[in-house]
């Protein structure tokens, strides 16, 4: 599904990842992609949900470990899911690229250090 909101983001494609849901995607893909698919959606969403207690400091590290894994994974998690305007990846680049990302271990940081992920803008979709 599309969003207004991520679009105004200059994020494109401006897919909400938390809205869209496909029946299909389980027929067409390997049960190891569709894990790493759901796991890369609950990280995604957990930071979603945790957006606004996180952004005023409401959130204490440690309370939730899935909590604290998306906060560190978001750059990447971001980074993966954009691309540029004119920028093609097919499905086995993009498959490939998500096992790696969450076979990875989060970035390593104190934590008084911000949130600064390993893969560089446009790396990822």
């Amino acid at each position: 599904m599309l969003s207004r909101s991520l679009a105004e983001q200059g994020h494109y494609p401006a897919i909400d990842i938390e809205a869209s849901i496909s029946r299909v995607m389980p027929q067409v893909i390997s049960p190891e992609h569709l894990a790493k698919a759901l796991e890369f959606k609950r990280l995604y969403s957990r930071y979603q949900q945790n957006a606004d207690l996180i952004s005023v400091g409401a959130y204490a590290r440690g309370s939730d470990p899935l909590t604290d894994r998306a906060i560190e994974m978001l750059p990447v998690l971001q980074a993966y899911l954009q691309q540029g305007m004119n920028d093609a990846f097919d499905q086995l680049r993009s498959e490939q690229e998500l096992l790696m990302l969450m076979s990875m271990p989060p970035p390593n940081k104190g934590p008084q250090q911000g949130m600064k992920g390993q893969v560089s803008q446009g790396d990822r979709r």
